[in-house]
């Protein structure tokens, strides 16, 4: 995972996913903000480490089940 920030918007790269949020912190609360699938999604975290490796393992492994669900539709 490499995150880059410019113009104050957070770049996350993934496995095949570039995630582009906002990411904004108060009292030791930040608050994740960005956009999938049409959706708002906003994530409250007190740590953004564990969070962000959280995200990573959700996006890679929904990646690959729907690789792996489109081999099965092919065959």
């Amino acid at each position: 995972m490499k995150i880059l920030i410019r113009n104050k918007k957070w770049e996350t790269s993934f496995k095949d996913v570039k995630l582009i949020c906002e990411v904004t912190g108060r009292n030791r609360v930040f608050d994740i903000k960005f956009s999938y699938s049409g959706n708002d999604v906003s994530i409250k975290t007190n740590n953004l480490d564990k969070t962000f490796r959280y995200l990573e393992s959700i996006f890679n492994n929904n990646l690959s089940n729907e690789v792996s669900n489109e081999n099965k539709i092919a065959i």
